[in-house]
């Protein structure tokens, strides 16, 4: 792609001098980091050089940027004790999204409800696919169908949604449930949640979709990402929830091209740019042999 960058200045020498560079300003830069090397000549022949880089890499892009979270409590947002509601997943998740993907508006839209059932969920969810028009589902639920006592309906419900959603159109993200923390007032509930989850995992290789293993990053060590009332995520539990999400959106649909980058030299650089730019870089010039000095661009 082209790069424009601002030729370096030559100061003293015996006039005129003139600079050149070993890539010209306006020429194409390959993706990677290019030496450019400016050398400043006077009249006696007499020269003084200096160098700096130029990097090209692609910009992130994802092909798909509208996500649904649909779910229960969980992903309503619920932590800790009753009522009690930490940030959910979804919003942290378009957080992490859109600070990769800035030439792109990723959004999570989140069509859940506490205490809601898988059963009630299917029910719900072709109609609720079909007003927000999502390109990803992201689905998590079935905790409230162990606690009363249907897991096997719930399970048969989440099947049920996937076909649903993939009838629609839609790309499905099928996530396990998060544990329970065990010995506590939901022990049963925790002691069925890892037989609820093998068989989402198998729902999901049955179907096709991407599996989200949620339990295993929250399982890794329960007391800090399960909360107070031992049933629903911490704060920091909700963050590692969309954190799992993220790494298996990315994992999916990361489709950065070839023809879409960002520009920096040598020089730290913040954020993304839309077009060629350069800052900041060139080096200190040849001494003593040079009465030519480079001034940096």
């Amino acid at each position: 792609m082209p790069v424009t960058f601002t030729v370096p200045t030559a100061v003293g020498g015996q006039t005129p001098v003139t600079v050149t560079c070993t890539r010209a300003s306006g020429s194409a830069f390959a993706l990677g980091s290019t030496i450019v090397t400016c050398t400043a000549t006077d009249a006696l022949a007499r020269q003084a050089s200096c160098n700096f880089n130029v990097t090209v890499t692609a910009a992130p892009r994802l092909s798909k940027t509208k996500f649904l979270a649909f779910g229960d409590s969980i992903t309503v947002g619920r932590c800790n004790g009753k009522d009690t509601f930490c940030p959910p997943y979804s919003g942290r998740l378009e957080t992490l999204l859109r600070a990769r993907y800035v030439r792109q508006t990723p959004t999570v839209q989140n069509v859940s409800v506490s205490g809601r059932t898988a059963a009630q969920g299917e029910d719900l969810l072709p109609g609720v696919l079909s007003s927000t028009a999502p390109e990803v589902l992201l689905l998590m639920m079935g905790t409230n169908d162990i606690n009363g006592g249907e897991s096997a309906e719930g399970l048969e419900s989440l099947e049920d949604m996937v076909i649903i959603a993939k009838g629609q159109g839609r790309t499905v993200m099928l996530a396990t449930i998060v544990p329970a923390r065990p010995g506590g007032p939901w022990d049963a509930t925790a002691r069925a949640i890892p037989a609820f989850n093998d068989e989402v995992r198998a729902i999901a290789a049955r179907h096709s979709v991407v599996l989200v293993d949620v339990f295993a990053a929250l399982n890794a060590d329960i007391a800090r990402y399960i909360g107070t009332d031992d049933l629903h995520p911490s704060e920091a539990g909700h963050q590692l929830i969309a954190e799992t999400f993220y790494a298996s959106i990315r994992s999916a649909f990361d489709n950065t091209p070839t023809d879409a980058f960002t520009v920096a030299s040598s020089a730290p650089q913040s954020g993304w740019v839309d077009g060629p730019s350069r800052q900041g870089g060139i080096g200190t010039p040849l001494r003593p042999v040079v009465a030519p000095r480079v001034r940096r661009p």
